[in-house]
C-alpha cells in the first residue's frame, strides 16, 4: 500500500475526513479516483460554481415570483414563509444526494434552491408583521441550524455570513455595536488557530462534518470582520441600522480595545505553537507592538483587522485567506487614504508611524533576537561536536 492511501486511510480513523464506501474496500484497498470529495475541488472553481449557483437562484426567484403572484400566494406571508422552507428542505436533500454522487450539477442546483427559500422566508418574515428584532432572530436561528445540518461548504460558508451579519445587526440595535469587531476577531482567531483542539472534543464519526463547519465559519468571520472595521469607519457619519435613522455614536476606543485583546490572544496562541514563553523577550515585543499599533490605529481599526487576519493566514499557511487578508489591506489602505474626513497629512502621518514600528518589530526580531539564538545554536552544536 502506498503511503497516500496509509495517510488517507488514517486521516478516516481519525475522522478528519468521510469514511466512503467508493474509496476504502474490505481489503483495506484505497481507490482514491472515486474517493475525490469535492473538498479535491480548487476554491476558484468552487467559488464560480458558487456564484453560478447564486446567479441561476435570481433567474429561479424571478421566474417563481411571476408564477406566484398570477395565483395571488404573494399577498400571504403564511404561504411565502412554507414555500420557501419546503425549498429549504428539498435544496438539504439535494445536498444530501448531492454528496454521495459527488454531481457539480446537482450541487449548483441544490443551491440555487436554497438560496431560493432563505430569500422567500426573508420576505415572509419581513411582511409577516413580526417585530423587527424578533423577525431577526428568528432567521438567525434558522441560518445557524441550516450550516450545521446542510453538507455543504459552499452552502455553509453563505449561511455563516449571513449569521454574522444577522449578529452584528442585533448588536447594533441593542446599542452595542463595538462589541462587534471584538467578538468576530476571536471567532475568527478560536476557528483558525484551535481548529483541531475543537475537533479533539467532538466524536470521531462526526469530526469531518465538523471540521468542515469550523472552516466556514472561520473564513465567514474574516470576511465579516473586514467588512465591519471599513463600516463603522464609514458609519461615523453616517446612521446606524436602526429603522428610527438615530444618529450613529461608536466608542472607538472599546471596539480597538477588544480588537487589540482578540489579537494579543491571536499572538499568544501562534507563540504557544511555537514553544515561546509569552514572558520571553520575543514574546514582550510583539505584545508590545500589537498594544501600540492597536493605540495608534484607534480611528483606523481596518489596519489592525486585516493585519490579524495576514498574520494567522501566514500562521496556518492558507494562501486563499492571505490573498484576502492582503487585497482587503491594500483596498483599505486607498479607501482609508483618499476620504475626505481628515487631511491627508493626519493620515499619511498615521500609516508612517504604524509602518515604522512595523519595521522597527522586525528589525528586533529578526537582526537581533534571532540572530543571536542561531549563533548560539551553532556554538552548542560545535561545542557538542568537540
Amino acid at each position: 500500500m502506498s503511503k497516500n492511501k496509509q495517510a488517507l486511510i488514517a486521516l478516516q480513523e481519525l475522522g478528519l475526513i468521510e469514511t466512503n464506501a467508493n474509496a476504502i474496500d474490505k481489503s483495506g484497498q484505497t481507490d482514491l479516483a472515486n474517493g475525490d470529495s469535492q473538498e479535491d475541488t480548487p476554491w476558484f472553481l468552487q467559488l464560480f460554481f458558487g456564484f453560478s449557483g447564486l446567479l441561476a437562484s435570481l433567474f429561479f426567484i424571478g421566474f417563481l415570483t411571476f408564477i406566484l403572484d398570477s395565483t395571488g400566494a404573494l399577498d400571504s406571508a403564511v404561504a411565502i414563509g412554507i414555500i420557501g422552507l419546503l425549498l429549504n428542505v428539498s435544496g438539504f436533500l439535494l445536498f444530501k444526494y448531492e454528496r454521495r454522487r459527488d454531481n457539480v450539477f446537482l450541487n449548483s442546483l441544490a443551491l440555487m434552491i436554497s438560496v431560493a427559500g432563505q430569500s422567500y422566508v426573508i420576505y415572509a418574515l419581513s411582511e409577516s408583521g413580526i417585530a423587527t428584532p424578533f423577525s431577526v432572530w428568528i432567521f438567525l436561528l434558522l441560518q445557524s441550524a441550516l450550516t450545521l445540518i446542510v453538507p455543504s461548504f459552499m452552502y455553509r460558508l453563505l449561511s455563516s455570513v449571513v449569521t454574522f451579519g444577522c449578529v452584528v445587526y442585533l448588536l447594533n440595535y441593542y446599542y452595542l455595536p463595538e462589541i462587534s469587531l471584538g467578538l468576530l476577531a476571536l471567532v475568527a482567531v478560536v476557528s483558525h488557530l484551535q481548529r483541531y483542539k475543537l475537533l479533539q472534543r467532538v466524536p470521531t464519526k462526526w469530526r469531518a462534518g465538523s471540521l468542515e463547519i469550523i472552516k466556514a465559519v472561520g473564513y465567514a468571520s474574516a470576511l465579516m470582520l473586514l467588512c465591519v472595521s471599513v463600516y463603522f469607519i464609514a458609519a461615523e457619519y453616517g446612521r446606524g441600522f436602526d429603522s428610527d435613522g438615530e444618529p450613529f455614536n461608536y466608542n472607538y476606543y472599546l471596539a480597538q480595545g477588544l480588537l487589540t485583546l482578540a489579537s494579543l490572544y491571536a499572538a499568544y496562541l501562534i507563540l504557544k505553537r511555537y514553544h515561546i514563553k509569552w514572558q520571553s523577550a520575543v514574546g514582550l515585543i510583539i505584545g508590545g507592538a500589537i498594544a501600540i499599533i492597536g493605540f495608534i490605529s484607534i480611528y483606523v481599526s481596518g489596519l489592525l483587522a486585516t493585519s490579524l487576519i495576514i498574520v494567522i493566514a501566514m500562521a496556518n499557511g492558507q494562501r486563499t485567506l492571505l490573498g484576502i487578508g492582503i487585497f482587503a489591506l491594500v483596498c483599505y489602505v486607498f479607501w482609508y487614504y483618499y476620504q475626505l474626513d481628515t487631511s491627508l497629512l493626519i493620515k499619511s502621518a498615521s500609516m508612517l508611524i504604524v509602518g515604522m514600528v512595523l519595521l522597527l518589530v522586525r528589525f528586533l526580531l529578526i537582526k537581533r533576537y534571532f540572530a543571536e539564538s542561531l549563533t548560539d545554536r551553532a556554538s552548542d552544536s560545535q561545542e557538542r561536536l568537540l
